[in-house]
């Protein structure tokens, strides 16, 4: 081998060397690096596995066979195992609850397709070793770069069983709103009173259903409300909510079918987080009973002051006679009440009298009244009469003519002798009675008004509906207060002060003449046919003519009258003191003749045992 073969051999292994140590630092370096990146990953390991044991909810590791590889100890809390009876040996579908699995099976197979093809967060039941079930909210992705995925689960049983009860609640309380006698509401704090929501009560109260209010879809519910109610209305809820505070008030309001309510609105504003008023919630309650009630108390509170007065009057009326006390009663009770009313009599006993004092006293009072003689009216005007007519609807209507309906439009329609419509004109009467409207003769649109019938008749109605004369329903709808009127033949003792009065009437200011005891005889004596009209027309024809005429047969007189009945005491005795003494001594001749057997008296006198035992009372004559 030559010196240069030497060198160069030198030279290659020194080269070789200087590689060789080369690779080596390398090696070193990367085993250095290896060591770094095993320590990092152990304590990547570590800080990883202390997230997922204490991330606060129960979470696994799901592999793509379902199996579950990791558990933290939430998780084994809630299912009831531990992590070994877990890791590797269980599927993720073996906590699901049987309805939830082919779900879950389905969103495991889709996700490892593609990540966004199913959901990251539901929601499904699980069951423990011990066969609880709970409802959980699970949020879920796949680890990057593996078909692994990682689930954590938020027990909200007890969120589902609270919204569960609420729905309930909401429930229960839709159906108690729905039975409640009135309608709650929530309505736009504006001048419309536009409505949000309202009960299912509003069809009940209003007469529409709740999808014609809402938002005013078919009807505003400003404009049920009575046109001189609503300014009151909106200036107290304006007032109370200006000022933060609840509101009451009572007011009317017309329902679809044309009825007056009276109702109670009570409610408060709902307040936003700057302090306005996003909306108005209240309830709505019909007290038209109680309404009706209180006016009707105060109105007989009013006619009680009055009577206190005058306790033998009420109104036009006359009358201390417990019959007309009891009509006295009933007249007080109608006048309270919008209902029709139907007045029972004989001719002369008073009926329009009585339907007058019925209006007088009724909330109509300012409202006409028109008092009509159904005999006097024609079938074939009864039409153009209560509906009234049109122009050119026949020869001679040269113009419009309102009917009887048009003239007591939110009055009292007073139909005497109703007895006498016949039954095709009661039917058209029960149209409009019914709300059905009218249209008037040649005319074509349909009125509806607003009317309170008071009809009277001398007529057995029930018999004239059994007889076929009258139908039945329209004697229904009528025959809802009935008032019946005495004749004055069993009201005798309040001949006095009917004969004062009439009297006092006729005598043209010179004060009551004096009455002989011969015309009283005569007065009481008569069975008086004709009633109290009847009885008016004898007075005064003998105030005129000086002359007692009942322009039929004459009363038949107990004994032939021998000269005039001279009353005790002094000439300025009234009259009613005077028909007291007459009375006294009338009865007793009659007692004396009868030798006092009171039956008898009784029956001559015309009165019943009761009335006569009061009277021999009165006069101490027991």
């Amino acid at each position: 081998m030559t010196l240069n073969d030497s060198e160069k051999s030198k030279e290659f292994l020194t080269g070789e060397l200087r590689q060789v140590r080369r690779r080596l630092r390398e090696l070193e370096t990367a085993e250095e690096a290896r060591k770094d990146a095993q320590q990092a990953f152990q304590e990547s390991e570590i800080r990883y596995r202390s997230v997922f044991e204490n991330t606060g909810t129960a979470t696994i590791i799901i592999e793509q066979d379902m199996s579950i590889s990791k558990v933290n100890a939430q998780f084994a809390t809630i299912s009831g195992y531990n992590r070994e009876e877990i890791e590797g040996r269980m599927k993720w579908t073996d906590f699901v609850v049987g309805e939830d699995v082919e779900r879950m099976k389905t969103y495991h197979v889709m996700r490892r397709q593609d990540s966004r093809a199913a959901p990251n967060e539901y929601e499904c039941r699980v069951k423990n070793r011990f066969g609880e079930i709970r409802d959980m909210h699970v949020t879920i992705d796949m680890i990057p770069g593996t078909l692994k995925s990682v689930a954590s689960f938020m027990d909200v049983s007890a969120f589902k069983q609270a919204e569960a009860a609420l729905k309930e609640s909401e429930r229960k309380l839709s159906k108690l709103m729905s039975h409640l006698p009135g309608m709650a509401y929530r309505s736009g704090n504006d001048g419309n009173r536009t409505m949000l929501f309202v009960s299912d009560g509003c069809a009940g109260l209003t007469g529409y259903p709740p999808v014609d209010l809402i938002d005013g879809n078919r009807v505003r519910f400003l404009s049920l409300i009575e046109p001189e109610d609503k300014t009151r209305v909106m200036d107290t809820i304006r007032n109370a909510l200006s000022r933060n505070g609840a509101f009451q008030v009572e007011y009317r309001m017309r329902t679809a079918d044309g009825q007056v309510k009276w109702v109670w609105d009570e409610g408060v504003g709902v307040v936003y987080d700057n302090g306005e008023i996003e909306s108005v919630e209240g309830f709505i309650s019909d007290i038209t009973d109680h309404k009706r009630e209180e006016l009707q108390l105060r109105r007989e509170n009013i006619h009680l002051k009055s009577t206190i007065r005058e306790r033998f009057k009420f109104g036009d009326i006359i009358g201390k006679n417990k019959g007309m006390q009891e009509v006295y009663e009933r007249i007080s009770r109608a006048s309270g009440s919008d209902a029709n009313v139907i007045i029972y009599g004989e001719s002369g006993t008073g009926k329009e009298l009585v339907a007058r004092a019925i209006h007088r006293m009724s909330d109509r009072a300012e409202k006409p009244f028109v008092a009509v003689n159904c005999s006097a009216i024609p079938d074939g005007l009864f039409e153009s009469e209560f509906f009234g007519y049109k122009r050119g609807a026949f020869t001679g209507a040269v113009s419009d003519k309102p009917g009887f309906f048009d003239l007591a439009d939110n009055g009292t329609l007073f139909l005497d002798e109703v007895g006498e419509i016949e039954p095709n004109a009661q039917a058209k009467l029960l149209r409009v009675i019914e709300g059905s409207g009218y249209t008037p003769v040649g005319g074509g649109e349909v009125r509806r008004v607003r009317v309170r019938i008071i009809g009277a008749t001398n007529r057995d109605l029930k018999e004239e509906v059994r007889q076929g004369r009258m139908r039945e329903d329209f004697f229904f709808r009528i025959h809802i207060i009935p008032i019946t009127l005495p004749p004055l033949r069993v009201r005798k003792d309040d001949l006095p002060l009917l004969i004062d009065h009439f009297m006092a009437r006729y005598a043209e200011g010179n004060g009551s003449p004096q009455v002989p005891g011969k015309v009283l005889e005569a007065l009481y004596n008569y069975d008086w046919p004709g009633n109290i009209r009847e009885l008016q027309n004898v007075l005064q024809r003998y105030v005129t003519l000086k002359t007692l005429d009942f322009m039929g047969p004459e009363p038949m007189l107990a004994e032939p009258l021998t000269g005039y009945f001279e009353p005790d005491g002094s000439e300025s005795v009234s009259l009613i003191s005077a028909l007291d003494q007459f009375e006294k001594q009338f009865i007793s001749r009659i007692l004396e003749r009868s030798r006092w057997h009171k039956g008898r008296t009784a029956a001559v006198l015309g009165v019943d045992r009761k009335t006569l035992f009061r009277k021999m009372r009165k006069f101490n004559l027991l």
